[in-house]
């Protein structure tokens, strides 16, 4: 298969979907920033976010090593370099330039803010396994940051708000999905945003929440809570055009 036709994929009911959703939410990123008084730390978070959708992309087309973050880490203990671990460094290196660019914070606070960011763009990663899970939760973030966010600090958000409905609508009714590089997209994007808005205190409880989610992530997965509690297991479902009996 060519590469491009990489990006094609059976989704967890057998369904092959075109893993596209996030390149249409990272040019509706790009169109939005040039509207805007963008500053130096808001160019940072537009490229970070770029090469993060990017090292996702290789993760889509070419996927190499297991899945989970503890098995990608065994591989590379054992000498063997996964394009997970690749993905986890773009991630990682786009946090630590992010944050350093933001406005001035305390160390701790700025090292928080990379945990939190990088922890962020994981947790989608692990959340992107249902349609519109992702999704729902990048819209969730959106709706607590939209009105303390500053639009120069975060640039692509706006864009990203505006196609968020059609995308939602899209990864609901399967006829598209996010992939690593979607996922990976929008979790870099709301850990952004979430550490532009949050007080200091507020940075390191957020940081701790994703650092735990994270574990879950890679332990019990996040479907076995979702299905067990009925609040979230009614959201989780809410708009799927295939719901499981």
């Amino acid at each position: 298969m060519s590469g491009w036709g990489r990006l094609s994929v059976e989704n967890y009911r057998g369904v092959r979907l075109p893993r596209v959703l996030g390149l249409v939410l990272l040019a509706a990123g790009w169109l939005s920033a040039p509207l805007l008084d963008v500053s130096a730390a808001g160019w940072g978070v537009a490229v970070g976010s770029s090469l993060v959708f990017g090292a996702g992309l290789i993760d889509d087309l070419y996927p190499m090593g297991p899945r989970g973050l503890r098995r990608h880490v065994r591989s590379v203990v054992e000498g063997h370099m996964t394009t997970g671990i690749l993905k986890l460094l773009v991630v990682v290196a786009c946090a630590v330039v992010v944050v350093a660019l933001q406005p001035v914070r305390d160390g701790w606070v700025r090292l928080l803010g990379v945990v939190l960011i990088a922890s962020c763009a994981n947790i989608w990663n692990g959340l992107d396994v249902r349609p519109g899970r992702a999704l729902k939760a990048f819209a969730l973030v959106v709706l607590a940051a939209v009105w303390s966010v500053e639009w120069a600090l975060v640039p692509t958000l706006p864009g990203m708000t505006v196609v968020l409905p059609m995308a939602l609508v899209a990864d609901l009714s399967e006829r598209a999905m996010l992939g690593d590089s979607g996922a990976n997209l929008v979790g870099f994007t709301a850990g952004v945003a979430l550490f532009t808005v949050l007080p200091d205190a507020g940075v390191a409880v957020v940081a701790a929440v994703a650092v735990g989610l994270n574990v879950l992530a890679d332990t019990v997965t996040f479907s076995r809570p979702i299905e067990r509690v009925a609040a979230l297991r009614w959201l989780d479902q809410l708009g799927r055009t295939h719901v499981e009996r």
